[in-house]
């Protein structure tokens, strides 16, 4: 974990200097790291990635030219596309055709990632695409050479069990082709890809259903689902992501109030946060691999900087609908995937009933008060034709 830790921040800090000094979005906050990390985990992981982030790219390309959309049906256009690249990898790992390895590795955040890249290379000009594809590859290149030594350097060294391993755990192909795998860790337990890319989806139907109805935003896009998918496997990983996002919450509305730095910076300075809370809290938790605490770090900086995105006046209501969605999500998921000994749910009591009941009715009651306040279709048109001074007697009736 200690090496995929610096990495990440390498890679973000890497992606703030190509922000500031030529306004480029190497594929988004996060991107280039996190393949870097994959490509060293999984060597065949790479290849599946471009595949899906190109055809997450041809997909908007033809839909942009044939329909009238843009924003953020656009970006969901992207996200489900590029996820069809893994999910077809898959079936045909499934039928005996490829290595298993390679979906074990996506089936954890990765078959989103390709659709973020492609949305973010899809909003660029044209002009600028080249330049921005050429900076990746450099930033994705330097990456995975410093992976490989810092790979050397902490496999050699007492460093290799400081932290849970990732990088150096067994399946990694970097640690087994130099020969320094962590001896006595683990692999993460993996749930069933098409199950898992199935709770993404709900997730993410969610996240727009009450982005679009209310305008909040409940954590990120999939940031609920993962977190599900994460505590059934391992319950700490939701103690672990609470404590995390708080922290990066915190540093947050700090860095932004000294510096009034915004924007891709300070999601970026969030994910950093999340990170160094979560590698110090991580080894007193026993994790026998980094890999979750990792992506949980992860996405509390992504939690804290959504948050801090939201007006302060809806917050609350951001947050009690995001534990609402959260709890619904779970249930789901409770349904149809198996928790793991370690998971949250694997036996439900009466508490977890009454609480989850609880929770959910909170959640029903402010968007009850969100709709409550929310104009109505005819108020919004009214106030159009106000501002643009209509005549009452043009107005349609």
């Amino acid at each position: 974990m200690l090496v995929v830790t610096v990495l990440m921040i390498l890679g973000l800090l890497g992606g703030i200097i190509a922000a500031q000094l030529q306004g480029l979005r190497l594929g988004g906050v996060i991107i280039v790291p996190l393949f870097a990390i994959y490509t060293l985990r999984t060597f065949g992981t790479f290849p599946v990635l471009v595949m899906s982030v190109i055809g997450g790219y041809v997909s908007l390309w033809i839909v942009k030219r044939r329909l009238l959309l843009y924003g953020r049906p656009l970006f969901v256009i992207a996200i489900v596309t590029s996820g069809l690249v893994p999910l077809l990898v898959y079936a045909f790992v499934a039928l005996g055709l490829g290595p298993a390895g390679v979906i074990s590795e996506l089936g954890f955040i990765g078959s989103v990632l390709p659709g973020i890249a492609a949305y973010n290379f899809h909003r660029l000009p044209s002009e600028r695409r080249i330049v921005d594809a050429l900076w990746s590859m450099a930033l994705l290149l330097f990456l995975v050479v410093v992976g490989i030594g810092l790979v050397i350097f902490v496999g050699l060294t007492p460093l290799s069990t400081v932290t849970p391993p990732v990088l150096l755990g067994p399946k990694s192909d970097i640690a087994n082709a130099f020969g320094l795998v962590v001896r006595g860790s683990s692999h993460p337990t993996i749930l069933p890809f098409p199950k898992e890319l199935g709770m993404l989806g709900l997730g993410l139907f969610f996240s727009e259903a009450v982005r679009a109805r209310w305008g909040l935003r409940i954590g990120g896009l999939i940031v609920l689902p993962l977190l599900v998918l994460f505590a059934l496997r391992n319950e700490w990983l939701l103690l672990l992501y609470l404590v995390g996002a708080v922290s990066a919450y915190a540093g947050i509305q700090l860095l932004h109030s000294w510096t009034l730095i915004y924007g891709r910076v300070l999601l970026s300075m969030g994910v950093i946060f999340g990170l160094l809370v979560t590698i110090s809290i991580a080894p007193a938790l026993s994790f026998a691999n980094g890999l979750l605490p990792f992506f949980t770090g992860i996405l509390g900086g992504v939690g804290a900087y959504n948050l801090h995105t939201v007006a302060p006046a809806e917050r609350r209501a951001s947050l009690v609908v995001a534990a609402g969605v959260f709890v619904v999500l779970s249930g789901v998921a409770r349904l149809f995937l198996t928790p793991f000994p370690d998971g949250m749910l694997v036996q439900i009591g009466i508490e977890h009933l009454l609480g989850g009941a609880l929770i959910v009715g909170l959640a029903l009651l402010e968007g009850y008060h969100l709709e409550a306040i929310r104009p109505s279709d005819l108020d919004s048109i009214s106030a159009i034709w106000e501002a643009e001074d209509v005549n009452p007697e043009e107005r349609p009736s």
